[in-house]
């Protein structure tokens, strides 16, 4: 799921980028699958998180909403969302703690 969403939206997102050219039906659906992609591509670390952790921090979507339109912050995201649940979790209750 880390890599294999991503090498699958990407092309799918650049191909139809490039197919919806023109007035017809299938330039529509084209332009149609190039925006969902294009937004799914561009919240995936989000969309990762909240598919592999039970309780997702928001911290992350905060992030990579934000600041995901530069590719740092995109990557931050993707960083955060791929690190091990559990150092969130106690990085999580330590600010709690303070």
């Amino acid at each position: 799921m880390r890599v294999f969403g991503l090498a699958l939206l990407a092309p799918t997102c650049l191909i139809s980028f490039f197919i919806s050219s023109g007035n017809n039906g299938v330039a529509l659906a084209a332009d149609l699958l190039f925006y969902i992609s294009a937004i799914a591509l561009y919240l995936f670390p989000s969309i990762y998180t909240v598919l592999v952790e039970p309780i997702p921090p928001r911290r992350i979507f905060v992030i990579n909403l934000l600041t995901g339109w530069t590719l740092i912050g995109w990557c931050v995201a993707y960083y955060m969302a791929l690190c091990n649940p559990e150092s969130q979790q106690v990085e999580d209750e330590l600010h709690e703690q303070l």
